[in-house]
């Protein structure tokens, strides 16, 4: 299905921009936009370009309202949702924007990173490619990790429960339980008990993802003790720049243990900032992530940084970070 967006747009401070027509400077096509992907569509299209929002299959309606108000006005050249073939998808998109050079293929979100990297890799762009499958699954990056010679996370993953089950029983509580692929804190629980974290392994599979579909394995971690920190880069050919570092204030609240109360900028020179740049582009080598930019998590423990996780795409929270970001850096943002 495709369709040529309806340009809706509510009253805003400054008028609304016209809607994206064809031109010589050419396209890019963004993978799920919603959240920050929505800020990063709006970028591209106030450097000249249009934009085309390609829906994987089974993304979440819902999500695809899910808007940043300062991105109100905002106006695809055209929607179009992903096809069964990727072949078909590829050709379908150079239809569309024909005879417009397209230039690129990114993700606008979590739910978009496999597809944006297969059908870059697939449409000869710029990509991370598809050497290593499935790079935004969490287990996959602690092994890739792991095998890099890097601290990484005790765990066990599977469908059925008889595939954590050892690590259940043996593992020292509390432990953690996460969707294999989510966003945010979509899924993960602190348990405590064998019993609790029985009960939320089952749970996770029979649930559906915030961006859509269900829960395609669950992940069980240690609980890592320490400060949680985000750093931020973007990548070109394997060059990482860093772009932010941050530390999260997560605290109990509402029932769940970990609640997102904001993020509070460090200082890049920092002992901090030391230790973690050099170990989150060691997990961006190993991940394979050579272009495009990243969400990395990492907890200082006793016995040095720890992956929690690596998110393949921008800094999200509807890009509300940015003006801060750009204030501190010279105007440089994701």
């Amino acid at each position: 299905m495709v369709s040529i967006a309806s340009g809706k747009s509510i009253s805003t401070a400054t008028p609304p921009p016209p809607i994206p027509t064809r031109n010589d400077k050419g396209a890019v096509i963004l993978v799920d936009p919603y959240s920050t992907g929505c800020t990063i569509a709006q970028e591209i299209v106030r450097r000249g370009y249009v934009v085309v929002a390609l829906w994987t299959i089974g993304f979440s309606e819902e999500m695809k309202t899910h808007i940043p108000a300062s991105c109100a006005s905002l106006k695809y050249f055209a929607e179009m949702t992903q096809v069964e073939s990727l072949d078909e998808t590829a050709k379908l998109l150079r239809e569309l924007l024909e005879p417009m050079k397209i230039i690129a293929c990114i993700t606008g979100g979590e739910a978009g990173v496999d597809v944006a990297d297969a059908l870059s890799e697939n449409m000869g762009l710029l990509t991370n490619g598809t050497e290593i499958p499935n790079r935004r699954d969490k287990k996959i990056q602690q092994e890739l990790a792991k095998a890099a010679g890097m601290r990484s996370v005790r765990q066990a993953g599977g469908t059925k429960l008889e595939d954590v089950q050892r690590f259940l029983e043996t593992e020292e509580y509390p432990i953690v339980l996460k969707p294999t692929e989510s966003a945010g804190s979509d899924g993960v629980k602190l348990c405590h008990t064998y019993d609790e974290a029985k009960e939320h392994f089952e749970l996770l599979m029979k649930s559906q993802m915030v961006n859509g579909g269900f829960c395609p394995a669950v992940l069980c971690q240690e609980f890592l003790r320490g400060k949680e920190y985000v750093v931020d880069h973007v990548s070109r050919n394997g060059i990482h720049k860093t772009v932010m570092l941050w530390v999260y204030d997560k605290r109990p609240a509402n029932g769940s243990a970990f609640v997102y109360f904001g993020c509070v900028p460090v200082d890049p020179g920092s002992p901090e900032g030391r230790i973690l740049i050099p170990y989150v582009r060691g997990v961006l080598d190993a991940l394979g992530v050579r272009n495009g930019p990243s969400h990395g998590e990492v907890m200082i423990t006793s016995d040095g940084p720890c992956l929690v996780e690596m998110n393949c795409r921008a800094h999200g929270g509807d890009g509300n970070w940015r003006p801060l970001c750009r204030a501190l850096t010279g105007g440089y943002s994701q």
